[in-house]
């Protein structure tokens, strides 16, 4: 086996795995990186030759997992593309609401190269995506070779999949992104039994290390007193949120609270954009999934976001605001709300999942209350009143459950990717200690290895 890690630095970035099992020519995932644009943003794609690739695996829908999909395919038109077939229609919608993205971006930033793809190149896909069942294992031939392939649930958001080739008696695991616990809507990663040869796994949170006493429900639990705390007292709470997977998560919760009394019954809840698209198809698709439910009732109360929004005007209207992006982008509509009601002490903005510190949500976190805070591009120049905080209700798996999963697999290489230098460094230090026998790689961008 012949692995390339085709992010192009040691980060989060933009997850894509070219690997080569004799024969067969693989590539594992291709997204783009969440903190660059146009060409910038995409794998090192010059290390895939046109038209070499057997298979395309991807393992979900986050776009820096999934979102060079169409860039690559074009050149690789007798690829067999996989998903999980709880991800195929998830996919699909992703990547058009990506190509809309990129037009308006070429339109007010000038990103000349933007789009990197049409919409006629994403529907072509539909025929060539094979929806694999989860662990239904499935073996492919060439050349007197065999090459088999099983997509286990994952956890982390719906349709998410870890993904194993067994090649010449060897398993070959790679993680995707993974969580154990389940949530209100979603059932957490089912773990494949007995020994793992390799395993690629991700390392988003070997940096982190969770409190004492601290659990996803003891923060759910925090979350929802913080929230009912700042309505019952007549504030507007923001709650910054990705559209795949958490906006909903976070809605079922605030429902839940809703009837069981712990939120005021009649809260306003307001959404939008995509996020509501993609509750549509959960509650639809739900019902034909084992592995996340999610049914028209966990949206009660819920309404469209409309009307203007002015910076530094509070909304009269008072409830919860659960928007898109998770991480307050430029532009989006949780960031435009800020701007709107950061300035007013009732208020608050709570933070539910991860913040790179050099986006609008990690600048905020960093400011002072009573600082002042930058909209550049509105522009605008908001006071930080508000109250705000951060609880931790990651859709990743803690440190110390990806490890406790990798030492159990007694595995014979462990490769650490999609995380920080410092997160990668973390596991392999707990590696060297508690598997010595186990080799263990930090992958240099583009570089190959011999597994």
């Amino acid at each position: 086996m012949v692995y390339t890690d085709l992010n192009t630095e040691i980060d989060v970035g933009s997850s894509g795995h070219l690997v080569e099992f004799g024969a067969f020519k693989v590539l594992v995932d291709c997204g783009m990186h969440p903190k660059r644009v146009g060409l910038d943003s995409l794998p090192n794609l010059s290390k895939i030759v046109p038209e070499s690739l057997d298979f395309i695996a991807i393992t979900h829908s986050h776009l820096d997992h999934c979102g060079a999909l169409p860039v690559v395919a074009r050149h690789q038109n007798h690829a067999h593309i996989m998903t999980a077939a709880d991800n195929y229609e998830l996919l699909f919608r992703m990547l058009r609401n990506s190509r809309a993205v990129q037009g308006k971006q070429r339109e007010e930033l000038g990103i000349k190269e933007y789009p990197l793809y049409d919409y006629s190149g994403i529907d072509s896909l539909r025929s060539r995506v094979y929806r694999m069942p989860f662990i239904l294992e499935r073996t492919f031939e060439r050349d007197a070779e065999e090459l088999s392939v099983t997509f286990y649930p994952a956890g982390h958001i719906p349709g998410a999949a870890s993904v194993m080739f067994e090649y010449k008696r060897q398993k070959i695991l790679f993680t995707g992104d993974m969580s154990f616990h389940s949530t209100g809507i979603l059932k957490g990663a089912a773990e494949p039994s007995g020994k793992i040869d390799v395993i690629v796994t991700e390392t988003t949170r070997g940096n982190h290390i969770r409190p004492e006493g601290q659990t996803y429900d003891t923060e759910v639990e925090r979350f929802l007193s913080s929230v009912g705390r700042v309505v019952r007292d007549g504030g507007n709470v923001l709650i910054p949120a990705f559209a795949l997977g958490r906006m909903q998560e976070i809605i079922n919760l605030l429902n839940l609270a809703k009837k069981s009394g712990a939120l005021p019954p009649r809260t306003p809840i307001f959404a939008g954009g995509l996020g509501l698209d993609v509750a549509e198809y959960f509650s639809r698709e739900s019902k034909r999934s084992n592995t996340f439910s999610f049914n028209r009732q966990s949206m009660d109360g819920v309404r469209p976001l409309r009307g203007e929004i002015i910076p530094g005007k509070d909304f009269d209207e008072k409830g919860i605001y659960v928007l898109g992006s998770g991480m307050m982008i430029e532009r989006t509509p949780s960031y435009l709300v800020a701007a709107s009601l950061m300035d007013h002490r009732a208020n608050a903005i709570f933070f539910v999942g991860y913040a790179d510190e050099d986006t609008p949500a990690g600048r905020i976190l960093k400011t002072p209350s009573g600082g002042h805070f930058s909209f550049p591009d509105i522009p605008y120049v908001g006071e930080l009143n508000c109250k705000v905080d951060k609880f931790d209700l990651t859709s990743h798996a803690d440190r110390d459950q990806i490890l406790r999963f990798i030492v159990e697999r007694n595995p014979r290489v462990v490769v650490l990717t999609h995380g920080s230098e410092e997160s990668r460094e973390w596991f392999m230090d707990e590696l060297l200690e508690l598997s010595p026998k186990t080799s263990v790689i930090i992958p240099e961008p583009s570089q190959s290895y011999e597994i």
